[in-house]
């Protein structure tokens, strides 16, 4: 279900540049990855980019050569699979003396467990967190009490939240992206706010 993979600094700044044209391509692309080059030529005049279904091929091409694109995926409604709870959790740290064996340990059971679609280290007051799909509440409170008991001796903290989806998806952009975002929105909610913030940035 992870639609994203994180690529080093180094592989970022050694080999991939990207331009507006690429992260339309791959905004189109991570929206529905069937899309056709014809498709996807027809999307972008739309947007006022004009390109042959040929230099679109060229220029996706590129881009799995590069490892920018690692794969494709399908998006599926998660109500129609029977996957409807999504629990987001939150762990932290004790430390035991075999406490780096401990956290590999927990690292390859998130890695096989079907059900975790993401698990990252994080900074601040908790140090782990994980988001899980289940079948239903059930399975998830069974899960929870087993991970618990598995890995209780190296968790001080562990808490868990059962969300109820506003959105999930994403799309690439750069900073003249997000400027025209965080302008056009404070033009439309006329915060006092905004034109301090919109100032900094000149």
């Amino acid at each position: 279900m992870t639609m994203a993979e994180p690529i080093t600094k180094r592989q970022n700044q050694k080999n991939i540049v990207i331009d507006e044209i690429d992260r339309q391509i791959l905004n189109l692309l991570i929206a529905n990855a069937r899309d056709s080059t014809r498709t996807i030529a027809k999307k972008l005049a739309d947007m006022g980019t004009n390109m042959s279904e040929r230099g679109i091929g060229k220029r996706i091409a590129k881009l799995e050569k590069l490892n920018v694109i690692h794969g494709y995926t399908t998006m599926v409604d998660l109500n129609q699979v029977n996957m409807s709870i999504l629990r987001l959790v939150t762990v932290k740290f004790t430390s035991p003396k075999d406490f780096v064996t401990r956290v590999e340990s927990m690292k390859e059971y998130l890695t096989n467990a079907p059900y975790c679609d993401f698990s990252a280290r994080t900074n601040g007051n908790i140090d782990w967190i994980e988001l899980k799909f289940f079948n239903n509440h059930q399975q998830a409170q069974q899960e929870e009490d087993l991970y618990r008991a598995w890995f209780g001796d190296i968790i001080e903290d562990y808490r868990s939240y059962d969300l109820d989806i506003h959105k999930m998806g994403w799309q690439l952009f750069d900073e003249n992206d997000f400027e025209r975002f965080i302008q056009s929105t404070c033009k439309k909610e006329g915060s006092d706010t905004c034109p301090n913030i919109i100032k900094k940035k000149i």
